[in-house]
């Protein structure tokens, strides 16, 4: 059987794709220029064009008219879980985030380490003195959650948390924008889960971060 031969396109499509998995090309970041990329790749720059469309029909990259492109998402996986989620009604995406969020933070609390244990408390500190704004109340939130994931060690479950939890983010932010909270209560409940990871209380950790998402 012969080997598939793939066009200069798709091969520098793949490129590109790699760049921006590997982090090289971050979410929210401008990729270069076309003329850049044909010096980079030393391809035509109709070949540029045509990868570089291939990856913003994917849902990776977007084209901003008088601006450039843009990564918006790192995986095909994202993109498709976004636009899945874009269509589920608000209860049902409510339904999956209480199981993932539940699941993350007993499988941490089993497995976190020292050195987990110290990079959530750096970002529980950082959460705690956040600015009065919602997108940087939220930005700092998901960090903190975000590190919670990350000390499950499960790699699998944790770039499924990377994936929806940008859309969860924005989600949350809509309910925090629309609802008045008590700040102290909401600190204390971080507080309480961060304490019950460090102390591998799986039991206290379900039972606290079932009532933050139930704020």
């Amino acid at each position: 059987m012969k080997p598939i031969k793939y066009s200069l396109t798709k091969q520098i499509a793949d490129e590109l794709e790699k760049k921006i998995q590997s982090g090289e090309y971050k979410i929210g970041e401008k990729i270069p220029t076309e003329p850049k990329l044909v010096d980079y790749f030393g391809v035509s720059r109709n070949t540029i064009r045509e990868s570089v469309q291939a990856l913003i029909h994917a849902g990776l990259l977007e084209a901003r008219q008088g601006d450039g492109t843009y990564v918006v998402a790192t995986e095909r996986l994202q993109v498709e879980l976004f636009n899945l989620l874009s269509k589920t009604e608000k209860q049902e995406i409510q339904e999956v985030r209480n199981l993932l969020e539940e699941y993350v933070v007993v499988s941490a609390a089993l497995h976190a380490t020292e050195d987990d244990i110290a990079q959530i408390e750096r970002k529980l500190c950082q959460r705690n003195i956040a600015s009065d704004t919602v997108r940087e109340n939220t930005k700092a939130d998901l960090a903190f959650h975000t590190a919670i994931a990350f000390a499950t060690h499960n790699r699998l479950l944790i770039n499924m948390y990377q994936y929806v939890s940008q859309y969860f983010n924005d989600f949350i932010a809509e309910k925090l924008a629309a609802h008045t909270y008590d700040q102290e209560y909401v600190d204390t409940l971080h507080n309480e889960l961060f304490a019950a990871i460090k102390n591998k209380d799986s039991k206290k950790a379900k039972e606290t971060i079932s009532k933050i998402i139930e704020l």
